[in-house]
């Protein structure tokens, strides 16, 4: 799945980039260093790497892909914090960048004050999964279960404050279900003890949830999001199922530390614009189940905010601690 999405986004940013000429700016006179918060090889490596392709085929200049794993993404977020505020070091956050500081004591950063956002750059909408073996077809049918054995059935997730363990608890409270929580170290070895059974039910990625759904390994309920999605319109979403304002979305956005010169973040954001919202680049990230954003500064502003509230809200509601 990884080498699909990376061929796809890789081929994607050259049909774009080989009609673009290289443009004469001040900025970047160096190479930009794009810090992610994962190891390498995961899906913030992937969006790290296409943006660069962008800059460099703009600008002329290299890009590093500097990954800091550790912490949930808290090591390389205070690293980007401290960094100056020149553009030459910039950080593609994941969901919880919004999350540490509700679920750590330290996290070592604040998530909008120490940060300038610059894009929000994809989303990718989760979906509610049963094992076959769970005998229910629609969400209500499943909620119906969960409340017969409360506190029996079990969800995996891939980590505290993950965007997939956070939506559950959201779900839970919304639904009144009692269902046990078992964090893994990733999205792999969450979904394999999901698959074999150990587990009843998770929020899985929609586009990687298709095939085991189709294949009959699992069974899809809803879609995590407010309305239906194009890659599967066929299945309800878990709000019109009636339990609103149930989103659970992974997402990808550039920020660079706090103080940058607003004609600099622009620079920045209408390159990335102008890639990712080219017709080819936008289709082909479609298929691989991304949906394709390019916000501006102040729109992943406001999504960022919105975002911290919303899931400390169900932190402190579910009282969930860092590992």
């Amino acid at each position: 799945m990884r080498a699909r999405l990376h061929a796809a986004m890789c081929s994607a940013a050259v049909l774009i980039l080989s009609g673009g000429g290289v443009a004469q700016t001040s900025y970047p006179a160096k190479p930009i260093r794009i810090v992610i918060g994962t190891p390498a090889g995961g899906g913030s490596e992937i969006s790290a790497r296409l943006i660069g392709q962008l800059f460099n085929q703009a600008w002329g200049q290299p890009f590093i892909v500097e990954p800091r794993p550790g912490a949930s993404g808290n090591i390389a977020a205070e690293l980007v914090a401290k960094a100056p505020p020149d553009g030459y070091t910039l950080y593609v956050c994941y969901g919880t960048h919004t999350v540490n500081p509700s679920i750590y004591a330290r996290a070592g950063y604040d998530p909008i004050k120490d940060f300038t956002p610059i894009s929000l750059i994809v989303t990718q909408y989760n979906a509610l999964v049963v094992h076959p073996s769970i005998p229910v077809k629609t969400v209500k049918e499943f909620v119906a279960l969960a409340k017969s054995y409360p506190g029996k059935m079990s969800y995996s997730s891939s980590g505290n404050g993950a965007p997939n363990h956070l939506g559950m608890e959201l779900f839970k409270m919304a639904a009144k279900i009692d269902i046990v929580h078992i964090p893994y170290k990733g999205a792999a070895p969450s979904r394999i003890d999901f698959l074999g059974g150990h587990v009843h039910t998770m929020f899985d990625v929609l586009r990687t949830a298709l095939p085991y759904h189709e294949a009959g390994r699992s069974r899809i309920l809803a879609v995590g999001s407010l309305k239906r999605s194009a890659l599967a319109p066929e299945i309800p979403t878990v709000d019109e199922s009636g339990y609103k304002d149930i989103e659970v979305k992974g997402w990808h956005a550039l920020i660079g530390p706090a103080g940058m010169p607003a004609a600099l973040v622009n620079q920045i954001q209408s390159e990335i614009a102008r890639g990712l919202l080219a017709p080819a680049m936008k289709e082909k990230l479609f298929k691989e189940g991304i949906d394709v954003v390019a916000s501006t500064p102040g729109e992943l502003d406001t999504f960022m905010r919105a975002d911290f509230v919303r899931w400390r809200n169900v932190v402190q509601a579910a009282r969930i601690r860092a590992d």
